[in-house]
């Protein structure tokens, strides 16, 4: 059976909203860019050379900001 155009964008919309949960709930930045030298096990001490703009402190903590 096809597809609607809506059935579509629905199913894109839904997909993308699971795909930002799951980052959000990762811990993982939400841009997909590293921000920091955190890793899963290990706080960050330093922001990386092309992190532009503000940095959470959250980005900070281990297995909260690593990608």
């Amino acid at each position: 059976m096809a597809q609607t155009k809506f059935d579509r964008q629905v199913e894109e919309t839904a997909e993308a909203l699971m795909f930002g949960i799951g980052r959000f709930l990762a811990g993982r930045p939400m841009d997909g860019e590293k921000k920091t030298d955190a890793t899963f096990w290990r706080p960050g001490t330093r922001v990386l050379p092309k992190a532009e703009g503000h940095v959470s402190r959250s980005s900070y903590r281990a297995g909260g900001g690593s990608a």
